[in-house]
């Protein structure tokens, strides 16, 4: 039987699901009117889009043994924020879905990092994976960014301590002996202060216990050089917003691409005029219906193959499967959206797609 349909008198699919796509790591949490509705499209290539146009079956998402390549880039991560209680079963979830690369942060305020550990753990005893079938990110964030009523290290110690009992919190929390990705939460309110940091986080890169570093909520290009001039271990990852104000990171992001670093975003899907430019796009729509794919995974489809890989945060497993299966098809080769497909979207957003991701060729 199918297990979902589309009904053909009505552009909305008959069953809309919410998703909560918070990767705010410094602001307030969602209202309810940040939540998005993620249309439903056929995930079968083979069928047609028409009144019986099925969304697959069971045996479509039961047994698939796709993941996510550990070395995949860009790629889709699964984000943590904000789900609390319920941090555990959605990272498990994820995990048995197909996902493999995590992110979280040692901050109380807005991430249960140890309940990561724990939903990690169970997905690898469900599975039979080990530690290094899975890529773990997390952060170290300053005293400001954290509830003052729960920190999770001593905020009258030196800086450069704060940040190795916020390592070792980590390690703790996330059940590990070493972590894949650490990543500043943001700069600190001084140079001298913010070097610091980061050199204490070089020395984890030094002894083992970290694989690579990063800056998040850094939007200043002039501020990233710096950093990079400045650092004996390169950063490899940044962290931003995807948005408009931030005028989409182009700078960054081309300075990104042409020293490898992985330009990761956050607020990918519900910034201002990022939702209007997929949830409310005809053309969005009809590529969607012509691929078979959520107009929310066109999106998605559109910055991975800007070379960003955006954070996932979605709580909902028929949003999480489809995101994973997104991910299966452009492992196995596949390009999503062609370069006028690509420069519509772009044009949505108020950009040429040539000056929108000048660090890639594009055929007029």
């Amino acid at each position: 039987e199918q297990k979902r349909k589309l009904d053909k008198s009505n552009p909305i699919l008959q069953k809309l699901n919410t998703k909560k796509d918070a990767f705010l790591s410094d602001g307030k949490e969602p209202k309810e009117d940040d939540d998005i509705i993620k249309e439903k499209l056929p995930t079968d290539d083979a069928d047609p889009i028409g009144d019986d146009a099925s969304l697959g079956t069971d045996d479509d998402f039961i047994g698939d043994d796709f993941f996510i390549p550990i070395d995949a880039k860009p790629t889709l991560k699964y984000g943590t924020a904000w789900k609390k209680e319920k941090t555990t079963q959605l990272v498990r979830m994820a995990i048995t879905h197909g996902f493999r690369h995590i992110d979280t942060a040692c901050q109380p305020k807005h991430y249960n990092e140890a309940a990561v550990g724990e939903g990690w753990k169970l997905a690898a005893s469900d599975l039979g994976l080990v530690r290094e079938d899975i890529w773990l990110q997390t952060k170290y964030t300053s005293v400001s960014g954290q509830d003052p009523n729960n920190i999770p290290y001593n905020p009258h110690a030196a800086l450069s301590e704060q940040v190795r009992q916020s390592v070792a919190k980590s390690l703790s929390n996330l059940q590990t002996t070493y972590i894949d990705s650490l990543v500043m939460h943001g700069m600190e309110n001084s140079w001298d202060k913010t070097l610091e940091v980061y050199r204490t986080m070089e020395e984890f890169v030094d002894d083992g216990t970290v694989r690579q570093i990063g800056i998040s909520n850094c939007y200043q290009l002039d501020a990233l050089k710096y950093l990079y001039e400045n650092a004996r271990i390169k950063p490899k990852v940044v962290q931003n917003r995807f948005y408009r104000d931030a005028n989409y990171d182009i700078k960054i992001r081309q300075f990104c691409q042409e020293r490898g670093i992985e330009y990761q975003s956050f607020w990918t899907l519900t910034a201002p005029g990022n939702r209007e430019a997929w949830y409310s796009n005809a053309n969005v729509a009809h590529y969607a219906a012509s691929k078979k794919l959520s107009t929310a995974n066109i999106f998605y489809a559109f910055v991975l193959q800007l070379g960003i890989s955006p954070l996932d945060g979605s709580t909902n497993e028929d949003h999480v499967e489809e995101d994973v299966l997104l991910m299966k098809r452009i492992q196995n080769g596949e390009q999503i959206l062609d370069v006028e497909e690509m420069r519509s979207i772009a044009t949505s957003l108020g950009f040429s797609l040539e000056d929108f991701a000048p660090h890639l060729t594009f055929q007029r």
